[in-house]
């Protein structure tokens, strides 16, 4: 368990993003809203809550008020569920299976009233057993761009580059294909539009819910909003009041305008039935409030292919369980792809199994303003697009916005043609067909392989011949040890595929990479016959990230399927990041990460990059921050700050290496010093942490920090620290406590059969330190939200504070932990060291906390039988380097260096050394780059390995 990394790709999925080692169990994380949003980008005191069982009896969430630390923090005003699946909805044991697949059964929306940032609304509520997820009702914006009239001579012209007309020859329309407009409204009434409208025929406009589907009079679309965002009401009316909203009523016109009718313009799908979603308010022309509530209500009432253009970074699991929803039922969602500019991600168009269009000029080329990126699905033209606007008017808009229902409208056509399609088959169809835009394509040369598999070709679509679609589904990573997938790592990939369109024969897959930091070592198998949705395993393809990979690299993978008997040839992409500067440790019971710059748990802020502390599938570390303090202005370390805000102070001088040939389970370092500080101190710190595999040393790690000063004068009244936000279960249940005897600082929750967790202070040279701290006390440091420089020093010099920390149900509890004062010369260094312990209960961690202080005070030099040398860390290394040396008995010890011809060149060693375990230094000063080897002799025996030194 963690070795192996799964990334599952839910249905098909173009392409994917990046994919980074994940370990489970997941760690129930604080919640923060991605990079960028404001307040005005989701629902005022309004959560998506998504339940672990269907009946909400189940939950201890109900409304009423919800209190910590002895006051009301949140009051819930209501509970509602989002879907309402009645009537004639649910015809079909298949659909109702579909449903509790996605979980759309146990969705519902909360209202609720708080002083409180909705992020601490969303820690509040996800603590409860009952919850899956929690997240705010994300706003997202559409995408178009106002443009000029006579933009263009020719009014629609982009008919003719996607061979529209050819089409006609072969499928003429699309009679009876429903397309789904969720957009902001649209005009019914339009001379262009009005006769494509879907009329809901079981549910005539009078009063009663005839179909009984939960909407009353639904007889042309829906409006889930109504006049105004800030009171949303709902009505059977998804009519546009003013030509400021005519967004949708473009969209509509792209994707079904009448055709043949001596009128206006001319669409693909000529007569697709339009469903009318809105989803926008009357009073914003641009936000959409409730998209993911209009795509469940277009699959449920016919609609195969779902026009979105609109979106934003917001991208929750609730957007992801729609999709997957939908998709399931035999949707196509059409999403755009944004106007950002950037291949940032844009939901709901990166979410795994949307349909993610670009947006090209006239020419093929990637619009200036369209997003772009490996998931990417297809490009068509969006810019200068001729349609409908409101009042029975035309206009030209542009964006991936007009990109998206053309896209909708050919899939339409290609739906009409061959009607036992899903949509995602016929989205597969207008994929695989399009037509080259990156070949001698002057303007797209940046953007290779993501704007999609290329630009529409509609009659390239509708004439397809038969032919398979391979997509992968998942990929799971292995490379043997911690996850992060190390220079010099061989590391295995498996891919789940599909096939989602027709059978093939002697089907092959290859792996590649132009990246010179990978070499391929297994990248080719032959999967041989391969079903129409058939889905099959394929690996281990084996590959090798090279010794000098930088660190956090992302290697760019193709995967080619081809079969050799016949033409099928295609490809797809994905990332994977190699060389991470951060390790995961999960040798023995308790899990945990080792970073570049000495956090514990996690190498960024937030609890971001990394697996905290876990144990028996608890998660139980929310920061872990290294402090050294000096004066109460100079302070470098890495904790929290102000306004949500962290110090950034150190920086990576070696990232985290793996000792390989080590004595333990697991031994990582990584060096940084304090160069980022405002005010720096003059440090450099060696980090290191090491685990142990067996009991009884199997519930802690050993944490290290030897601290240099680099400075000409010496550092006088030097504390170090650790500062610890633990989170045991419910975090506002939690009590701290400090046992003064083994210098043991322990966390533990009120609530029953939660495990404890501590931090003990190993070294016993200075006096230790404990501070506890809670932001929910009045006269404590962090109370205003803040931790200033000053209140970070005065906790790690004020010695032992207080010796517990809680009472009643307990706190959101945090503390300082560590030793001082030091005194550390010019050029002298210090070492500290911590084990951090989980546990059953106390008893659990006292004991191991004995073995730790054991453990340390023997050094951690425990000998072993056998005569043993480590590789050298670090490797490559400039100017110095170490080894671990095992001397099983007392006697004459060697160690040479040579270069890659065998002339020595460095004596290191020669004395009689007493049993015992050395860490000895090389100093590598005088030799240029190059490789070479040193060579320990102990009685007779000889240990050698190779090195790479660089200047």
């Amino acid at each position: 368990m963690g070795k192996i990394v799964s990334v599952l790709v839910v249905l098909v999925m173009v392409i994917l993003p990046s994919f980074k080692p994940i370990f489970e169990p997941k760690p129930l994380k604080k919640y923060h809203l991605p990079a960028g949003l404001t307040s005005a980008d989701y629902l005022p005191s309004t959560l998506i809550v998504k339940f672990k069982n269907v009946s909400l009896g189940k939950s201890t969430l109900s409304v009423g008020s919800r209190q910590f630390n002895g006051t009301t923090a949140v009051t819930i005003t209501s509970i509602n569920p989002i879907y309402q699946f009645k009537g004639a909805t649910l015809q079909t044991l298949a659909e109702q299976k579909s449903i509790d697949n996605a979980g759309l059964n146990r969705i519902y929306q909360v209202k609720y009233n708080s002083s409180l940032p909705i992020e601490k609304v969303v820690d509040e509520l996800q603590k409860d057993a009952s919850v899956e997820y929690v997240e705010p009702s994300f706003v997202y914006y559409t995408f178009d761009t106002p443009n000029d009239p006579d933009f263009l001579d020719g009014k629609q012209s982009y008919l003719d580059q996607v061979k529209a007309p050819e089409a006609w020859t072969i499928q003429p329309n699309a009679n009876k294909v429903v397309i789904a407009i969720v957009d902001s409204g649209s005009d019914l009434q339009h001379a262009d539009l009005a006769g494509n409208i879907y009329l809901n025929s079981s549910d005539p406009v009078n009063g009663i819910d005839d179909d009984g589907d939960g909407y009353i009079d639904n007889y042309m679309g829906w409006d889930f909003v109504g006049a105004t965002a800030s009171k949303i009401v709902a009505d059977n009316n998804p009519d546009i009041p003013a030509d400021s909203l005519d967004h949708g009523v473009h969209v509509s016109g792209l994707a079904s305008a009448v055709s043949n009718n001596g009128l206006g313009i001319a669409s693909i799908a000529e007569n697709a039935k339009l469903m009318i979603i809105k989803v926008g308010a009357d009073d914003n022309s641009r936000a959409i409030y409730k998209g993911y509530e209009g795509i469940i209500y277009a699959a449920n009432h016919g609609a195969k292919i779902i026009n979105c253009s609109w979106g934003g970074p917001g991208g929750g699991a609730y957007g992801q369980d729609v999709v997957n929803y939908v998709v399931s039922k035999g949707c196509l969602v059409v999403a755009a792809a944004g106007n950002s500019k950037t291949n940032e991600p844009i939901y709901p168009a990166a979410y795994s199994g949307a349909f993610a269009v670009a947006n090209v000029t006239s020419d093929d080329v990637k619009a200036s303003s369209s997003s772009f990126g490996y998931h990417v699905a297809i490009a068509a033209p969006g810019t200068g697009i001729y349609s409908t606007t409101n009042g029975n008017n035309y206009g030209y808009k542009s964006g991936t916005s007009m990109a998206a229902p053309i896209v909708s409208s050919a899939a339409a056509l290609v739906l009409a043609k061959n009607p036992l399609l899903t949509g995602l088959q016929a989205g597969e169809i207008l994929r695989i067909t399009a037509d080259d835009i990156y070949i001698n394509k002057v303007g797209n040369e940046l953007y290779t392989n993501q704007l999609g598999s290329g630009r529409l070709n509609v009659f390239k679509a509708v004439s397809a011949s038969s032919s398979p679609s391979i997509r992968y589904q998942k990929i799971t990573i292995d490379d043997g040890s911690s996850g992060a997938l190390s220079a010099g790592d061989t590391v295995s990939y498996y891919f789940e595929l599909k096939n989602i369109l027709l059978a093939t024969n002697n089907l092959e897959v290859s792996l590649s990479t132009d990246n010179p930091n990978i070499k391929i070592v297994t990248g080719l198998k032959n999967v041989g016959a391969f079903n129409a949705l058939e889905t099959k395993s394929v690996g281990p393809f084996k590959v090798v990230v090279n010794a000098n990979t930088p660190e956090n690299t992302n290697i760019l993978f193709k995967l080619n399927y081809s079969n050799p008997l016949s033409n099928y040839n295609a490809k797809e992409f994905f990332t994977s990041t190699v060389n991470l500067d951060y390790q995961n440790i999960t040798v023995n019971q308790l899990y945990t990460t080792i970073s570049s710059n000495g956090r514990i748990g996690y190498s960024g802020a937030n609890a971001h990059d990394g697996l905290g502390v876990l144990y028996k599938d608890f998660s139980m570390l929310y920061e872990g921050a290294l402090m050294i303090g000096v004066s109460p202005t100079q302070v470098s370390n890495n904790a929290r700050s102000a306004n949500g805000e962290t110090d950034e102070d150190f920086f990576k001088v070696k990232g985290v290496a793996r000792v390989q040939d080590a004595m333990v389970a697991y031994e990582g370092i990584s060096t940084f010093n304090d160069s980022k500080s405002v005010s720096p101190i003059g440090l450099l710190v060696n980090h290191k942490q090491i685990a142990y595999k067996n009991a009884p040393d199997d519930k802690f790690v050993v944490v290290e920090y030897e601290v240099t000063n680099t400075t000409n004068l010496p550092l006088n009244n030097v504390y170090i620290g650790l500062f610890a936000d633990w989170d045991i279960d419910e975090s506002s249940k939690n009590f701290l406590a400090y046992d003064e005897e083994k210098r043991l600082s322990y966390a533990y929750a009120s609530t029953p059969l939660t495990p404890y967790a501590g931090i003990q202070v190993l070294s016993t040279n200075v006096k230790p330190l404990f501070y506890p701290l809670s932001y929910q006390l009045g006269s404590d440091p962090l109370y205003d939200g803040n931790f200033s420089t000053t209140e970070k020093y005065h906790t790690l010099s004020s010695g032992i504070k207080a010796t517990n920390l809680g009472t009643g149900d307990g706190l959101d509890i945090m503390c300082v932990i560590g030793a001082g004062p030091y005194i550390i010369a010019p050029g002298k260094s210090v070492k500290i060291a911590f084990a951090v312990i989980v546990g059953d209960d106390l008893a659990d961690i006292q004991k191991s906390a004995m073995a730790a202080s054991e453990k340390y005070t023997k050094s951690l030099k425990v000998v072993e039988s056998e005569f043993k040398m480590s590789q050298n860390y670090p490797n490559p290394a400039k100017k110095l380097s170490s080894v671990d040396l095992n001397i099983p008995d007392n006697g004459f010890t060697s160690l040479e260096v040579f270069d890659y011809l065998g002339r020595k060149v460095k004596d290191v060693l020669a004395k009689d050394l007493k049993q015992g375990v050395y860490t000895t230094s090389i100093d590598l000063s005088g030799l240029k780059t190059g490789v070479y080897f040193y060579r320990c002799t102990f009685k007779g025996q000889q240990k050698v390995h190779k090195m790479i030194v660089v200047e």
